[in-house]
Formats: structure tokens, C-alpha cells, sequence
């Protein structure tokens, strides 16, 4: 019986062996510190552009200013990742780049700047991080890796970014797809097609938004709150006060002004031309028909549909959008933030056809 014994043990050992450095960490912590990230910065929508830039200031011993008096259409290597391209293109593209150029705009994990207006040729594939010193116009059917500039970017039909973009106005193209984030300190224009994950500039406008809806007012405060039961609804009051949750769907009448908040369990559905002065929080899918307009943030656990002519948010408090999927139609501005977790589409525009 003894070596049927010692075997046991000896397997039960060696069994054992794997779990003794976490059993040792689990009774005497070593090392118990929080993981070296810096609160509000790393969920900051433009913390890689930030960063991007940073790096590109760092990296070069000349300012942007100097380098552009250069009268050269060389592309410079100041190290093995970081080039600088000083050619000039003319209105005609045709030409195109120099074969140096377009061999460090393969280069995987390299940096391009661009010191004057840049161009990228319709088709083209670039796999280094881009910096334009001015504006960059990317031609359809491009695709990029990330890029920032500090002029204009305009993305033709069908360009794809498969991280991020981020310049002082961005226009995106027809079917152009936003793998990551895009922002802008002043403005983005999508087209209809266009798809992204993650959004974020003073304001954001879908197709266009000349006739977008009025933004919402400001709400009084103190405020009732009320609790309402599933099938609760609405009354035929068209301006309300009041904080409402509700224990199952809702439905905003069309043309009816909410001064407060609204959170419901169940579906939410907002009439024709509806104000809402306050926030919406929905743990199912919140469909905006036209005309709307809300002043605070729009949250969804499911989907967020949203119709023409709607309004999220005001010029001088931006504010924000989550969900899982977002639909928006054209015509649509939203001053803010848009974090969708499957991403966000914008609705190609109608098109009236007379008789």
C-alpha cells in the first residue's frame, strides 16, 4: 500500500506546483498598487490625436514653420520612422508623389508629415500615422491607418480609417467608413453611407442640416418627479414639467414640449417635433421621429434611432450619445459626443422624384 500512497501524493504535488506563486501572492500581497493610468485621460475621445501630435513635436529638432520655407520637393528621413515631405502638388494629382514618397507611406508604423496641402491618389493604401501640416484631401476608395491635420480633411467616396482622424473640420465622404474615432475642434460633416463607432466635435452634421430642428430649451429646476406604471399614457398636455420614469414603453405625443428627464424600462418613442428640455435614458431601444430636438444626453442599453431634421444637444452645451447601434437620418446635428458599441450608421438621403 505504500507505493500506491507516495504515488497519490506525488501527483497531487505536482498538481499543486502551478497554484503555489498565486496561493503565496493571495495570502502576502507583493505588489498591490493600481494599474499606472491616468484618471480622464486614456477616455478622452481625442486622446491618441492628442498623443500623436505630441510625438510628432517631440520628434523633430525643426519647427513646421522652417521646414516649409525649404524650397524642395525631396522626402526626408530624419530617422528610420519618422519622413517629412516637402513636394508640392498641383491641382492636377495625376503626377502624383515621388517613388520615395509613396514607399514611406507603405512603411507599417512609420509617421508622414506633410509640410504643404496633401493629396492621396483614389485607390491608394497607406499604412504609416499621417500629420498635414494643411489640408488633406483623400482620394475615393482610399485607406488610411490614422491621421491628423491642421487644416481640412476631406475623405472621397468609400475611404476607409481604420483607427482614428481627427483635424480642426473633417467632410466624410459617401459610404467612407470610421473603423475607430474621429473628432474635430470645430466640425464634422458625414454624407450618407458613412459609418463610425465613435464621434465626437462641437457639432456634428448628417447630410444637410440646414433645417434641423430648434435646440431644445433649458429646463426649470426644482422639478416633480413622477413614477409611472408599464402602459402608462401620456396626457394631452403639449408642455410638461416634470421628471417622469416609467416602468415599462413610453410614447411622447407629437409636438410636445417635456421641461425634465425621462427614463423608462421599456421602449421609448418620441412624436413628430418633440422637445425634450432634460435627458433620455432607456433600457431598450429610444426611436426619435422627426423634427425633434433634446438638450441632454440620449442613452440607450439597445438601439437609438433617430429621424431628419433632429437636434441633440445645443452649440453651447455639447453633450452625449450611447448605445449599442446607432441609426441616424440625414439632416440630423448633434453637439457632442456619440459612443456606440456596434457602431453608428447615417441613413442615405431621400431623394424626391417629380412627376
Amino acid at each position: 500500500m505504500a507505493a500506491p500512497t507516495l504515488l497519490l501524493i506525488s501527483v497531487l504535488l505536482i498538481m499543486a506546483l502551478p497554484f503555489i506563486p498565486a496561493l503565496r501572492e493571495w495570502l502576502r500581497p507583493s505588489d498591490v498598487a493600481p494599474l499606472p493610468v491616468r484618471r480622464n485621460e486614456i477616455n478622452k475621445l481625442r486622446y491618441f490625436a492628442d498623443s500623436f501630435r505630441h510625438t510628432v513635436a517631440s520628434m523633430l529638432t525643426i519647427d513646421l514653420q522652417k521646414l516649409q520655407r525649404i524650397q524642395t520637393d525631396r522626402t526626408v528621413s530624419i530617422n528610420g520612422k519618422l519622413h517629412v515631405v516637402h513636394q508640392r502638388l498641383d491641382d492636377d494629382i495625376g503626377n502624383g508623389y515621388l517613388p520615395a514618397t509613396l514607399k514611406v507611406l507603405q512603411q507599417k508604423n512609420g509617421i508622414v508629415i506633410f509640410l504643404h496641402r496633401a493629396r492621396l491618389r483614389p485607390g491608394s493604401h497607406s499604412q504609416a500615422d499621417l500629420f498635414a501640416a494643411a489640408d488633406l484631401l483623400v482620394g475615393a476608395g482610399a485607406s488610411l491607418r490614422a491621421c491628423s491635420a491642421q487644416g481640412v480633411i476631406t475623405l472621397g467616396a468609400d475611404t476607409v480609417v481604420h483607427r482614428w482622424i481627427d483635424a480642426p473640420c473633417i467632410r466624410v465622404g459617401r459610404n467612407a467608413a470610421i473603423d475607430g474615432r474621429i473628432t474635430a475642434l470645430k466640425e464634422i460633416h458625414f454624407s450618407g453611407g458613412s459609418r463610425f463607432v465613435r464621434a465626437g466635435a462641437p457639432a456634428m452634421h448628417f447630410g444637410d442640416a440646414s433645417a434641423a430642428a430648434a435646440a431644445a430649451p433649458l429646463t426649470p429646476s426644482p422639478r416633480m418627479r413622477y413614477l409611472l406604471d408599464d402602459g402608462a399614457q401620456q396626457s394631452t398636455a403639449l408642455s410638461q414639467y416634470g421628471d417622469y420614469v416609467v416602468r415599462g414603453a413610453y410614447r411622447i405625443l407629437p409636438d410636445t414640449t417635456v421641461f425634465g428627464n425621462i427614463k423608462t424600462y421599456g421602449e421609448l418613442h418620441l412624436g413628430e417635433r418633440s422637445c425634450i428640455a432634460g435627458s433620455l435614458v432607456c433600457n431598450k431601444d429610444i426611436v426619435l421621429a422627426s423634427g425633434c430636438s433634446v438638450l441632454g444626453p440620449v442613452i440607450s442599453q439597445n438601439d437609438i434611432v433617430i429621424g431628419p431634421g433632429c437636434r441633440i444637444g445645443t452649440p453651447e452645451a455639447a453633450t452625449t450619445m450611447i448605445c449599442r447601434k446607432l441609426s441616424i437620418a440625414a439632416g440630423c446635428t448633434v453637439h457632442g459626443v456619440i459612443t456606440t458599441h456596434d457602431g453608428a450608421t447615417v441613413a442615405l438621403e431621400e431623394k424626391s422624384h417629380a412627376s
